[in-house]
């Protein structure tokens, strides 16, 4: 009898000891995966294109670690038909371009692989068609997602509008109904980053702003809100920590 009562108590024992083997080890997995879940860097930048009438879409670009550069739908990508409405119909669609099939394909979000740089710009496709309203409107947050310093939309000629405080921006053209546009998004990671649309450094250290020419044109231990300098592109470089970065600036 005691023999048979202690070797039932070792088997309770020991299934008891398996139980919470078995708990500890699902805590620890889930564990792991909330902080993989969490580790994961997904930045993003919804925006909404309009016209006057009411008509409207709403667009999401960003990067992703987990992004490829085909429709990811596991980040909610899916590839919209190709074929445009007629003239009088109000459209909006981002382009990716699918490296495998070789084509370009039509979508409402579009996420790209994250690079290694600390900061870089990703160049997005967007196309768009007023429908029977005389402009196009194009809505976003403010201010920025965290790890934007900036975003600009520009046809590659003229045009040229920031994603700015105001929220806001119109585009009014009555001889272009069909738009085929670019939407440059600047991400930083790291100490660099914008305060009042003015970028900084963590810790001042010195900043130099340059001409597309290479001609030095302000140097210093942070930029000023009110930087007198003629409206136009320059290549801005930060120095923190020895290490310096290079990126556009866009003195409006």
């Amino acid at each position: 009898m005691s023999t048979q009562w202690t070797s039932r108590w070792w088997v309770a024992g020991l299934s008891g000891s398996i139980r919470r083997a078995r708990f500890v080890f699902l805590l620890c997995t889930i564990a792991v995966g909330w902080t993989q879940a969490v580790a994961q860097t997904h930045i993003e930048l919804p925006f909404t294109v309009a016209n006057e009438r009411g008509d409207s879409v709403r667009l999401v670009v960003g990067v992703d670690e987990r992004a490829t550069e085909r429709i990811d739908t596991a980040l909610g990508e899916w590839e919209v038909p190709p074929f445009p409405p007629p003239a009088s119909s109000f459209y909006a669609v981002l382009l990716v371009y699918d490296s495998v099939d070789a084509e370009w394909k039509h979508t409402y979000r579009d996420f790209r692989p994250l690079p290694p740089d600390s900061t870089f710009m990703v160049e997005y496709r967007l196309r768009a068609q007023r429908g029977e309203g005389r402009q196009l409107i194009f809505r976003w947050g403010v201010p920025l997602p965290a790890g934007i310093d900036s975003a600009v939309l520009t046809d590659r000629l003229a045009l040229w509008l920031r994603f700015d405080s105001s929220g806001q921006a119109v585009v009014e053209n009555e001889f272009v109904s069909d738009f085929d546009l670019r939407l440059r998004v600047w991400y930083r990671r790291g100490p660099v980053g914008v305060r009042n649309e003015v970028p900084q450094l963590a810790v001042a250290d010195r900043v130099c702003l340059y001409t597309l020419d290479g001609r030095l044109c302000w140097e210093g231990e942070r930029i000023p809100e009110h930087l007198r300098l003629a409206p136009g592109l320059y290549v801005l470089l930060q120095r923190f920590r020895q290490q310096w970065v290079r990126r556009l600036w866009w003195q409006p």
